[in-house]
């Protein structure tokens, strides 16, 4: 997205001059965006009360002004938005700039009502100044406005500092009075947001949605091609697990937000998916249980690093059942791929090969049953060491430990298969397993591991390390005690981060000649101070969870600079 709207800022002479071309285009377009309220027929059913079905909004004009001008800062154009206007004021006059606008559609479980919502106080004015764009309008009856253009016609009406425009007139009938109250809750947080109220949604039109579903599943559940039969059925138990979920999430899911936001002030962009539980369903049990999340494994929340992955989680009794049957179609599956691999050379083998992916399967059902999910991984980058270290709560760490040894097992007539020192050291009460392998015979991955790549494997009361990378044993030992130092640390469900300028740095100085890297590496470690992260965030909210995926500041003005100078690049080989 952010190279997308990095693009303009580079070409707005060449893009000028194409809007100028199209604008006969755009009465079309308009009535065409407008045609997407009428999602659903109108009915004749007395009113009853009506409740948002589902709500689309945009922040006021002047407050987008504000985020187009932040955007073009970041590539040197701080006043980016005064290009633009010239060509929409047309459309613009007559709104109220600082109100956001939007879509209601409304349903009292038989009717629907539903508009575009537009801030306007003179309606007349507004389609007068249309016409130039060649909308035409004429009276209707009833307080209706008939508006047309290229054989498109949808239907528009005054309220009281608003106008509404709907497919058809009976649309028009009971939409709120003041659509701001209701656009509040999103347009508050974000440029443009979506909402559905799902349990408002009658229960006729769920259940039709659920019945389609299953039904598709059906039709589509029919061996392929050369499938076998053991294939067949693990496809089969999965899907329908899947199936089960998802009619779960239609009938205990309350509300369902989606949100983007480019924030100026915070100088960051981020997209929200958010849900609420209904109350006293089986999901909101679970989303309660995330309300408190606390690790053992702390170790591993480590912000600054170049990458970092926390996981916390409780496992309901469902959801783990559920799992189980997910793991059972896939055991299934591996079994049946080991069976058809013709580099293992014989049965034996094979046995062996089974038998350690059963032993690791084994290990992860134990965890499920345990209803504890916790652990997480953190990559330290710099240009001369990678470190690599993940882990976290294994219920069963004797079965991991025991597929290991039969993989071993299986390769140890392998030429190229590397010596496993088995218990070669301890700490906290964690044996670690290493193996090293040669460095490939380049410079770049030589500079980062030094001549052998160092791994480890390790084993505790309760839990499972892996680590990689030059002192790959020392940097589990620092996530082991970090996190004996912190037991029981509240954190979020899920975190992940990526610091983009240490990733850029690194690549930069292993591809000196790489100039556009260099470039944008140098802008980010010269002008932004850190803020270069790309982040998930999986947070509680009140009765649900909010996943927030978040751009920093750095990471937008590096597709910002990295656009810039590859335009430049072209402009020069086309010299």
């Amino acid at each position: 997205m952010q190279a997308a709207l990095a693009a303009p800022i580079y070409n707005l002479r060449r893009i000028t001059v194409k809007i100028r071309m199209t604008r006969s285009l755009w009465p079309m377009a308009l009535l065409l965006a407008f045609s997407c309220v009428s999602l659903v027929q109108a009915q004749t059913q007395p009113a009853g009360e009506m409740k948002p079905m589902a709500i689309l909004t945009i922040s006021g004009y002047d407050e987008l002004k504000e985020d187009i001008n932040f955007l073009g800062s970041l590539a040197g154009q701080p006043q980016l938005a005064a290009q633009f206007e010239p060509f929409i004021m047309g459309f613009v006059q007559g709104l109220n700039k600082t109100q956001s606008l939007g879509v209601v559609v409304q349903t009292d479980g038989m009717n629907f009502a539903g508009a575009v919502c537009l801030p306007i106080k003179d309606f007349a004015t507004f389609l007068t100044n249309l016409k130039a764009f060649g909308i035409q309008s004429s009276d209707a009856g009833n307080g209706i406005t008939q508006i047309s253009a290229n054989g498109q016609t949808l239907f528009g009406k005054q309220g009281k500092d608003w106008a509404y425009l709907s497919m058809m007139p009976q649309m028009l009938e009971n939409l709120p009075e003041n659509p701001d109250r209701i656009f509040a809750s999103l347009t508050d947080e974000y440029d443009i947001g979506l909402r559905a109220n799902v349990q408002n949604v009658p229960e006729a039109y769920r259940q039709m949605l659920i019945q389609q579903i299953k039904a598709g599943m059906e039709a589509g559940m029919k061996p392929m091609p050369n499938e076998s039969d053991e294939k067949f059925q693990a496809r089969k138990q999965m899907t329908t697990v899947q199936v089960e979920q998802l009619e779960r999430a239609i009938n205990e899911i309350n509300e369902l937000t989606v949100g983007l936001a480019i924030d100026s002030k915070q100088q960051r962009t981020f997209f929200d998916f958010a849900y609420t539980a209904v109350a006293g369903s089986q999901l909101a049990e679970q989303l309660a249980d995330m309300a408190n999340t606390t690790t053992n494994f702390a170790g591993f929340f480590q912000p600054n690093a170049a990458g970092m992955l926390m996981l916390a989680s409780k496992m309901q009794e469902a959801d783990i059942a559920q799992m189980e049957q997910m793991v059972g179609a896939a055991r299934k599956q591996i079994e049946t791929a080991i069976d058809e691999e013709s580099d293992l050379p014989n049965d034996q083998a094979k046995e062996t090969a089974k038998s350690a992916a059963n032993d690791f399967i084994d290990a992860m059902v134990a965890t499920f049953k345990a209803g504890v999910m916790d652990g997480g991984a953190v990559l330290n980058l710099t240009p001369e060491s990678l470190s690599l270290v993940a882990g976290g709560f294994i219920a069963d760490p004797a079965k991991v430990e025991s597929g290991l040894k039969k993989l071993a097992e299986l390769g140890k007539n392998e030429p190229d298969m590397p010596t496993v020192n088995w218990n070669a050291e301890s700490h906290a009460g964690v044996s670690f397993h290493t193996l090293s392998v040669p460095t490939p015979d380049e410079e770049e991955p030589r500079q980062l591991f030094g001549n052998t790549i160092e791994m480890a494997v390790g084993i505790g009361k309760q839990s499972v390390y892996f680590s990689l990378g030059r002192d790959a044993i020392a940097a589990a030992k620092k996530v082991i005690d970090e996190s004996a130092a912190n037991p029981g640390k509240a954190i979020a469900p899920m975190e992940m981060s990526v610091s983009v300028g240490q990733v850029l740095k690194t690549v930069a100085a292993l591809n000196p000649e790489e100039e556009t890297v260099q470039m944008i590496s140098d802008a980010l470690e010269n002008e932004t101070a850190g803020r270069d992260h790309v982040r998930i965030v999986a947070q509680p909210i009140e009765n649900g969870v909010r996943s927030r995926f978040e751009i920093e500041e750095g990471v937008m003005r590096a597709i910002a600079v990295g656009v810039q100078a590859q335009q430049m690049q072209a402009a020069g080989a086309g010299r």
